[in-house]
């Protein structure tokens, strides 16, 4: 029962037994049904009707997940009408027809809005015992119903049947909560707590199964939301035109500290998502001779206080924590490196990465740069809780390739 359904059928007032939902205590006679679909969630008519061919709909706020809700929710329901399973349809999560029920997690869809959709049935039940008493001219204590039939349950074939179709066609009808309209007792349960195949597995099986990214829309276009590769990142820019290539692209969207992707199609924008970076520019920075203060000497301590030796980082901040290296580390300056990375523009100056870490990058690219000779070198992105960093890397390890004669491969 994964199909579209036409919402004109669904909304025809003229042919649906509509229950108004009401917690004022002991209002439980009939009111004026709008013609409109009621989605308030004090009303019983924003989660059920029966159209004239007695048929039932039942609009549920809570949404199967892949656990079998929907299937629960229509032996609830079809357990306290008396109708066949088969007679009981589902619309979940239409924010246009069905009550909003809150989160659909853990057991609260069938301890809160199965509870909901019980009652809704029950009163729904008593409103059509009283509506067949009228018609037949018996007391309702003598009616049953069965399968979707008002019977007479003193009569040893059941009398005449009335078909719920009958009972609804040509009125609408609205009724306010009834609290005394008795729940069916689970001793005369023959629906709910029985092993019933589950309604969603044939069409998944079967390749069917309507989810979300089935929908499809005139116009519809597609979004990505670029996030940020760590918690507290900030937008300082970004390159569009480096997803120019990527047919469909519509627009690249920026709001204050969020970027996101519109496009065509789903591969569009999941293609440019991937591949919009951010805005870089080259670190600048001055190699420096270093030599030891005057007067300085190691300490007879195992570690001594670290700072830049052979390079200058010009706008970058100190490291807000005191670090250390080893004496023999702190005794020799490190080579002068010639690799420039491409950063975020506010990087160093922002003080999202101190000097120290600069530092490493630097000489991380250096020691990968210089791989170049032995082999082929492949583009990296580098992901840090600020972005990308363009680095690069050797395809293999970075040592000179060994020569294995033709014969012997």
């Amino acid at each position: 029962m994964n199909e579209m359904i036409n919402r004109r059928w669904l909304l025809q007032a003229t042919a649906a037994l509509v229950v108004t939902f009401s917690s004022t205590p002991g209002a439980s006679r009939a009111q004026p049904a709008s013609a409109a679909k009621t989605v308030s969630p004090n009303r019983v008519d924003g989660f059920l009707a029966i159209d004239k061919d007695g048929n039932v709909v039942v609009y549920s706020g809570k949404v199967d997940l892949g656990t079998g809700v929907r299937t629960a929710l229509t032996q609830i329901v079809a357990e306290e009408l008396d109708v066949p399973m088969g007679h009981v349809t589902v619309i979940q999560g239409d924010t246009e027809l069905t009550p909003d029920q809150g989160t659909t997690s853990g057991s609260l869809s069938i301890q809160n809005g199965g509870m909901q959709l019980r009652r809704a049935a029950a009163t729904t039940r008593r409103a059509l015992l009283e509506k067949a008493a009228a018609e037949l001219r018996r007391d309702v204590s003598m009616l049953a119903i069965r399968n979707g039939f008002v019977i007479i349950n003193t009569e040893p074939d059941g009398g005449p049947k009335l078909p719920f179709g009958m009972l609804v066609g040509g009125m609408s009808l609205a009724l306010l909560f009834d609290s005394k309209a008795p729940l069916k007792a689970p001793a005369d349960y023959t629906i709910v707590g029985k092993p019933v195949p589950r309604l969603d597995i044939p069409e998944k099986v079967s390749g069917r199964f309507t989810y979300m990214q089935d929908f499809k829309l005139s116009g519809m276009l597609h979004g990505r939301v670029i996030r940020p590769s760590g918690i507290g990142a900030t937008l300082v820019s970004y390159d569009e035109t480096s997803i120019n290539h990527i047919p469909g692209v519509v627009k690249v969207v920026g709001i204050n500290n969020f970027l996101g992707v519109v496009a065509e199609t789903e591969w569009s924008a999941t293609s440019a998502a991937a591949i919009v970076e951010p805005a870089a520019v080259e670190l600048a920075y001055e190699p420096v001779d270093w030599t030891p203060a005057e007067g300085g000497r190691i300490t007879e301590a195992l570690y001594e206080g670290y700072g830049l030796q052979s390079i200058r980082i010009q706008g970058s901040k100190a490291h807000p924590t005191r670090l250390v290296q080893s004496a023999a580390m702190a005794s020799v300056a490190p080579p002068k490196p010639s690799y420039r990375p491409h950063l975020p523009a506010n990087l160093a100056s922002d003080g999202l990465l101190s000097d120290a870490q600069l530092e490493s990058i630097i000489y991380a690219g250096e020691a990968h740069s210089g791989c170049r000779r032995f082999g082929h070198v492949t583009a990296q992105l580098v992901r840090t809780p600020v972005g990308r960093i363009e680095t690069s890397r050797p395809a293999r390890r970075c040592r000179k390739p060994k020569v294995v004669p033709r014969a012997l491969r």
